[in-house]
């Protein structure tokens, strides 16, 4: 309601400034314009999420450097109901609401409204070490369905905005940006706009890299030593708008080391890697085919080139080779050289003709191939080697159909009706119908209730793998599906002060993992989830916000057990802005107790509180230098390992420090 009486404001302001020399009718027609301008500003920015159906987080550029945040996997771990769990070659992947710890395609990663989802893993691991200073805002869905018609979400999607991509109506300013922190940590880059005679170009840069080492093991071989989590990172945006013509694209490398081992188990090579490039670009264009209709054509590209080598069994261990036990005195080494690709094609409408009505309809084509799936086994330290396929497959086909209506019944009561059908030549086909309801009982008190089927296609690895690894692979397993129901209340104090609570209830099919007696991934039964989501903000006074949050989950994710997620977790941080030039700030996390899968007879995982603080100082020239302390009390916890891996779980980063400075031209 207050948006919309400020662009009202603005709008008439702007046009009156012509009202004077022209007619009427022109006045009426400028009116209109710039009426549609704003519109499209809040829509684009969706300043009124708490009024959208969905239960949605948002952070923005102004919390990350108040409170210090790094990374994009600091940001999102401050949302309520998401954990993270730790896979082969040290992969953290989000967890949300407990939903299936063990597969890594549970959500969607977007970013600037590209999905950057691998399909090997259904991953997106190496963009969570995005550097905060080129993003803008974060927007967090918690539940299926995503804010964009047309990707598909299980658990939970996130959408990045760059400082680069925003559309707030802001003119955007050119930074410079470096930090320096524990573990050799550097980081350098800019983010940088230009717009002149219609055309806007713009642009974002980093390069950073550390030589991060934790304690590990043993592991199942009896092995111990430090785990090498080194990182050599860089991203590059481009991005380019003409008019409705525009164009993004996205260029990331990440080095690393191979931590706690593609198979679980710690190499003593200091020459393995794991090597992954991503290359995303989309070229699109907005018309108008009549008043109140919109239409956009988009064409995309993404790929992924995996390299690694590790070595995956120590010296003198034994393996089965032909229904034999045979020794490798110089241990095995693994190695992979892979690429897939990507070409996706959309076309989407939007009616706002119809009174009360948005509707959104389009059609969303992708053709995925693998170039490269090559394998390679060594047991005489790399000299001679047995190569095999990585996967059995080449490609897949996806076409998927959505429709959307967002009706206003009253001024205060709106419903969503969505329907999406999906298509693969290569799983089951998918019907996801959505409804959801939002009332507004009055400027204080919003009600929304929610059901969505969802569901999830297997990843390569699940489909596909071939030859001998430490998982295998099914052809015949099938799609996970959920039907998620849930219902929010938000109670607005004023405009910067409320509480937010939901509660979900998730029926959960056909869940895919490997955690069996043969290691196969497989449809491994059904189970429910439960639980609630709560969220406060206040204001204590003008230049003191506190922000706290609780989630609470219950139920089955694995065989008979909510494995490996806490069922309780509490964030909260707080901004003191002492003056205008100095900020103080404090982030704590809890995370409760885990528990083991069925079978796994160690007790359970320990519970853990970190604390994070901050001093933030910016001179006048627009300069500002963050000091951040993350984990003040050297806290010793831990994220949990999969069963007769490591038995002792993995030890996680005590205390740092982060030094950084940003300069804004």
């Amino acid at each position: 309601m207050v948006l919309k009486y400020v662009s009202l404001f603005l709008s008439l302001a702007l046009a009156s400034l012509h009202a004077r020399e022209e007619d009427p009718s022109s006045f009426v027609d400028s009116l209109e314009t710039e009426m549609e301008k704003y519109s499209q500003i809040a829509t684009d920015t969706r300043q009124n999420v708490d009024y959208m159906p969905y239960v949605i987080s948002v952070m923005t550029s102004d919390e990350f450097q108040k409170l210090g945040l790094l990374t994009l996997r600091d940001a999102i771990t401050l949302i309520p109901g998401v954990d993270l769990s730790l896979g082969m070659a040290g992969v953290k992947n989000p967890i949300f609401r407990g939903s299936n710890p063990y597969a890594m395609g549970q959500s969607k990663l977007m970013i600037d409204g590209v999905v950057v989802n691998d399909q090997l893993f259904g991953a997106y691991n190496q963009y969570l070490d995005i550097p905060l200073d080129i993003v803008e805002r974060i927007e967090v869905v918690r539940g299926p369905g995503s804010l964009e018609n047309h990707v598909n979400a299980y658990a939970g999607s996130i959408c990045v905005i760059t400082k680069a991509n925003n559309k707030n109506g802001t003119e955007k300013k050119n930074t410079l940006f470096a930090a320096q922190g524990s573990d050799k940590y550097g980081m350098g880059g800019f983010t940088a706009a230009y717009s002149e005679n219609g055309i806007d170009l713009s642009s974002d840069l980093f390069y950073q890299r550390h030589d991060k080492k934790l304690p590990a093991g043993p592991d199942m071989y009896g092995s111990s030593g430090d785990a090498p989590l080194w990182l050599r990172n860089y991203g590059l945006g481009l991005n380019g708008r003409y008019k409705e013509l525009s164009f993004k694209g996205r260029f990331a490398k990440n080095e690393s080391g191979v931590s706690y081992g593609q198979s679980f188990a710690l190499s003593n090579d200091p020459t393995d890697y794991l090597n992954v490039a991503n290359n995303s670009m989309e070229l699109s264009y907005g018309f108008d085919l009549a008043k109140g209709v919109k239409g956009e054509v988009a064409a995309g590209y993404f790929d992924e080139t995996r390299e690694l080598q590790n070595k995956v069994m120590p010296d003198g261990s034994s393996m089965m080779m032909g229904g034999m036990m045979v020794t490798v005195p110089k241990g095995l080494y693994f190695l992979v050289d892979y690429k897939e690709h990507t070409f996706n094609e959309r076309f989407e409408l939007k009616f706002s003709s119809i009174e009360n009505h948005t509707i959104t309809t389009g059609v969303t084509l992708f053709q995925s191939h693998i170039d490269t799936k090559r394998a390679k086994t060594s047991m005489d330290t790399m000299q001679t080697f047995t190569r095999t396929d990585l996967l059995s497959n080449n490609g897949r086909d996806h076409a998927s159909y959505y429709l959307d209506d967002l009706i206003n019944l009253s001024e205060k009561t709106s419903i969503q009706l969505g329907i999406k059908f999906d298509h693969s030549n290569d799983v089951k086909d998918q019907f996801s119908p959505r409804f959801a309801l939002v009332h507004r009982y009055n400027d204080d008190n919003i009600y929304k209730l929610m059901y969505t089927r969802s569901y999830r296609e297997p990843s390569w690895r699940e489909q596909y793998l071939t030859g001998v690894h430490r998982f295998q692979a099914m052809l015949n397993v099938r799609p996970e599906s959920v039907d998620a129901f849930e219902a929010a209340y938000i109670h607005k104090f004023d405009i910067r002060n409320d509480l937010k609570f939901n509660a979900f209830y998730l029926k959960n099919k056909d869940q895919i993992h490997a955690q069996n007696a043969t290691s196969t991934y497989s449809n491994n039964g059904d189970n429910e989830l439960y639980g609630v989501e709560a969220e406060y903000t206040t204001h204590l006074s003008d230049p003191c916000k506190l922000y706290l949050n609780y989630s609470y989950v219950d139920g089955r994710n694995t065989s008979d057990s909510l494995a490996n997620s806490a069922q309780n977790m509490a964030k909260a941080y707080g901004i003191y802005t002492v003056n205008e030039n100095l900020a103080l700030s404090s982030v704590v996390k809890y995370v409760g107790e885990k528990n083991r899968i069925a079978g796994d007879s160690r007790t359970k995982l320990n519970e853990y509180t970190t604390i994070d603080l901050s001093a933030v100082y910016t001179l006048a020239d627009d300069l500002t230098l963050t000091l951040n302390l993350k984990n003040i009390g050297d806290t010793v916890y831990y994220l949990p390992s999969h069963q007769n891996t490591y038995p002792r779980d993995f030890v996680q980063e005590g205390r740092s420090y982060l030094l950084r400075l940003t300069k804004r031209f």
